[in-house]
């Protein structure tokens, strides 16, 4: 298995339990570029930090749940792009997250949304109908692959 290196940084008073989290990290890192070192990087904010951090990026004045940027998108890429090593940052909106969490468990939304975002982290998006179909599978696979034990 490819070596992965998930650094959380937690700016709320909400306890992460970081295990699910490295859990999820180690089965889509290994299965979407095996054999790829995967460096990735995971602040969990409060809505004032995630409106900052969405106007600063992407130029909209609100809050948003998360916020994910591929950092090795620009870097050459070589023959074996899948072993391509994979740098990301992922930014998560605690608050956001709750208000939006639905029927779920805090834990299941928190899930949900880091799968989200680090599949667009690994350079999945859903902007065109075709793309949009392939991340969704990947979420709905993942999301069945994980979120058996959370709660």
């Amino acid at each position: 298995m490819s070596p992965i290196q998930l650094n959380i940084e937690n700016e709320t008073d909400f306890e992460l339990d970081s295990e699910p989290l490295q859990e999820a990290a180690r089965l889509i890192c290994g299965s979407e570029r095996p054999g790829a070192p995967c460096q990735i990087g995971v602040l969990i904010c409060n809505d004032e930090a995630m409106r900052e951090y969405n106007r600063l990026y992407r130029g909209h004045d609100s809050a948003t749940d998360v916020l994910s940027f591929d950092l090795g998108a620009e870097l050459p890429k070589s023959d074996a792009e899948l072993a391509t090593p994979v740098f990301c940052d992922i930014i998560i909106d605690i608050n956001q997250v709750e208000r939006q969490k639905g029927s779920n468990s805090l834990e299941q939304e928190l899930m949900e949304i880091f799968i989200h975002g680090l599949l667009h982290g690994l350079g999945f998006d859903h902007i065109r109908t075709g793309d949009q179909k392939l991340m969704k599978t990947k979420e709905e696979y993942y999301k069945n692959k994980l979120m058996r034990g959370v709660q």
